[in-house]
Parts: structure tokens; C-alpha cells; sequence
């Protein structure tokens, strides 16, 4: 469906994938297909629905917690993993975060194995939430100022880079590019689609790993502006669809002088 009606190329209201393309990247509508509408499915599709996702869940969500982590790492540690050290008092948040961080493992591959990837996606962003919340509760930026809680900041940044490293992989089946970058930027060399998922598992990210300058991955769009842009790309494409082709010149007689 299209805004609630069946889509039909009689209606003309058959969505073309290419403008889409161009505005917001092919990874967006990969994500907000499999997503959005459950696998093997009929489903509804609109520009606000796509372009909420993207702000919601790929700008807001994963690129700012990719952002946020890795800027930080870099500032308040030189651009590198720091230890995984825990202070008192935080020793059951490490143990939990590793248990987590397997349970949701198996979890998910279970779910792509399954095909079920609207699922798989709704919990991989219920980790990518649950890490983010994390960096709100702890406030690493205030942990910076006060030299006797540095054992404490490296651990924080340590959980938040180790979950970002393995959603990155969890995600990666679906955006292959822009998980790549943040598997990249965590200081990884091994291209993550040589990775499987059962390979992966809390602690992997070793100390000292020199992270990579942190770069936008999905930069927020106006949600206006973007669906105005989509739907002129639109119409643009239906015009020269419906345009007549050209009539071919007519071959000239061959000349007959001997």
C-alpha cells in the first residue's frame, strides 16, 4: 500500500526506489522495508513513515550514538580504546551488560535465521537505545572532570564502544556500508562481512586499539524539504516514462544514378 491505497501502475502511484536513492542513500529504504513491513508480507509505505525512520532510528539513533561514543573516546582518551576497568560499585553493570550483550546475540541470530528481520531490527534498536541511555545516565562529560573518576570514565566509554561494536555487527546484513564505517572508526582492520555472527561476543574490543577520526554516518534531513525533493524526482521520472518516443527520421531512398 501507498499512503493506504493498493499500488498499481493504472493508479500511477507505483513508488519508483531511485528518488528515494537519491535524497537518503539505499541503505534508509533497505532499513525502512525490512523494518517497516514484515518479511514475505503485503505492507503500507509512505514518504513520512520513511523519512520519520530515518530521522528517528538511523539519525537520532544509531549515527548519534556512533557519534557521541567515539567523539568522546577520542577526546577524553586520545583516540583510543580505554581499559575496560571497573570502580566499585559497577561490577554488576559489567557482568550485566556482557550477559545482555549474549542473550541479545542469540537472540537475534535466531531472528534472521528466521527471517524475521522487522523483529531482528526492533531488537537491535532496543540495544542501540539501551547503550544510549546508558551514556545519559553515567554522563561521561562530567566523569571527565574530576581526575579520580578516570578509571570510572574509561570504563563507561569501554561499554558504550563495545556495544557499539557489536550492533555494528548486528546490523550489518542490513546496512552493510554505514556499519562498516562505524566498525572502522572502533579501530577494527578485518572487514566486518568476513565476520559471522556466532564469532562475535562481549570483551573483543582490545584496549589500546587506535580509533579511527569519528564521521557522520546518517546526517538529520528536513522531513518537508526531503519529501519534497523525493516526489519532484518523482514526477519528473513519470513524465519522461509517459512521453511519446521520438518518431525516426525516415531512411532517404537510395540514390539510383548509375
Amino acid at each position: 500500500l501507498f499512503d493506504s491505497e493498493k499500488m498499481s501502475k493504472s493508479r500511477g502511484n507505483v513508488v519508483r526506489p531511485r528518488p528515494i536513492v537519491s535524497v537518503l542513500g539505499i541503505e534508509p529504504l533497505r532499513y525502512y522495508l525490512l523494518r517497516e513491513i514484515v518479511f514475505g508480507q503485503d505492507g503500507g509505505f509512505s514518504y513520512d513513515a520513511l523519512v520519520t525512520r530515518y530521522n528517528g532510528d538511523l539519525a537520532n539513533g544509531l549515527g548519534n550514538l556512533a557519534s557521541r561514543t567515539l567523539t568522546m573516546i577520542e577526546r577524553y582518551f586520545g583516540g583510543e580504546i580505554p581499559q575496560p576497568a571497573v570502580a566499585p560499585g559497577k561490577e554488576q553493570y559489567a557482568s550485566g551488560s556482557a550477559d545482555f550483550a549474549s542473550e541479545a546475540l542469540t537472540k537475534i541470530t535466531q531472528l534472521y535465521e528466521r527471517l524475521s528481520f522487522s523483529l531482528a531490527l526492533e531488537s537491535i534498536w532496543e540495544m542501540v537505545a539501551s547503550v544510549d541511555k546508558y551514556l545519559s545516565v553515567e554522563k561521561p562529560w562530567t566523569l571527565a572532570e574530576k581526575p579520580e573518576d578516570r578509571a570510572r570514565l574509561g570504563a563507561v566509554l569501554y561499554t558504550a564502544g563495545e556495544g557499539l561494536r557489536i550492533i555494528a555487527a548486528l546490523a550489518h546484513p542490513v546496512l552493510p556500508q554505514a556499519t562498516q564505517k562505524i566498525w572502522r572508526q572502533l579501530g577494527q582492520t578485518e572487514p566486518l562481512g568476513n565476520i559471522q555472527l556466532d564469532q562475535i561476543c562481549w570483551g573483543q574490543l582490545k584496549p589500546g586499539t587506535k580509533t579511527g577520526k569519528p564521521e557522520g554516518i546518517f546526517p538529520r534531513v528536513d522531513k518537508s524539504e526531503a519529501i519534497e525533493r523525493i516526489e519532484a524526482m518523482e514526477q519528473e521520472q513519470n513524465k519522461a516514462a509517459s512521453a511519446p518516443e521520438p518518431t525516426p527520421a525516415p531512411t532517404p531512398a537510395p540514390d539510383r544514378k548509375s
